[in-house]
């Protein structure tokens, strides 16, 4: 979707936003005056170099670390007024985490992986098993779902992952270089089942990444450098071509 037809109402808004940290008498900032809304629907990517805030955006978009200054809200909630249990609670039941290293619990089975979350949540163990063989037959491990994660490639296990954020049918889904770990061939892979699972389910995508193949299915790429937004570009004005992006 182009910047033009996004609905007016944002999931995410943050608002001179502002994450600093205290080095000896020097306050550093990984995060400084950043503005920004992120829609409904909307499939968003974080580009930038090492450094540059990516990591610092994504943790205070995800409810993982809360900023020093300005405000971020998610759903018409500050997430500065927020107590513990509900940001907690946020995390659990809005909030869909994929991270670059998987974090799968490697001692059991990968619908046991997927039904943890749905548990927390309070479905019972039979729900949770329905729900979690679906998912998993929608990433393409319906064969696999009873194996542990070390039985399985590292595509597997981010589609695991994956099958894992979805369990508690969040609005936001949050990819932290989700292919940064995968050859060319299975990132891809990962790209594009993001980019399907977003337009199936409307879901929020935002997603921290190097890999350009994200670019070609994202609605909007922000550039961050210095911990700051450097530009922000709609998908139909990004040139790209193979093995080169301007």
């Amino acid at each position: 979707m182009s910047e033009t037809t996004l609905p007016r109402k944002p999931l995410i808004e943050a608002e001179n936003l502002e994450r600093a940290y205290a080095s000896g008498e020097e306050v550093v900032y990984a995060i400084k005056d950043v503005t920004l809304n992120i829609y409904p629907g909307e499939y968003l990517s974080l580009m930038g170099p090492s450094g540059s805030g990516k990591s610092t955006f994504f943790n205070m978009v995800g409810a993982l670390d809360i900023p020093t200054g300005g405000t971020i809200s998610i759903g018409g909630r500050d997430l500065r007024k927020l107590k513990p249990p509900q940001l907690a609670y946020l995390r659990c039941v809005n909030i869909g985490y994929i991270f670059q290293n998987y974090n799968l619990i490697e001692v059991v089975s990968a619908m046991r992986n997927v039904t943890l979350p749905m548990r927390f949540r309070g479905l019972t163990e039979a729900e949770a098993q329905e729900k979690a063989a679906v998912l998993l037959e929608q990433v393409g491990l319906g064969q696999r779902m009873h194996h542990l994660p070390g039985e399985l490639s590292g595509g597997q296990q981010q589609r695991v992952a994956i099958a894992r954020a979805l369990a508690n049918d969040p609005s936001l889904l949050l990819a932290d270089e989700p292919t940064a770990n995968l050859d060319s061939k299975t990132g891809l892979q990962i790209v594009e089942l993001l980019s399907q699972l977003s337009k199936d389910r409307g879901v929020t995508v935002v997603s921290a990444t190097h890999d350009h193949n994200m670019l070609a299915v994202s609605d909007r790429v922000v550039y961050l450098r210095g911990g700051e937004v450097e530009r922000v570009v709609n998908r139909e004005d990004l040139d790209i071509q193979v093995g080169h992006i301007e």
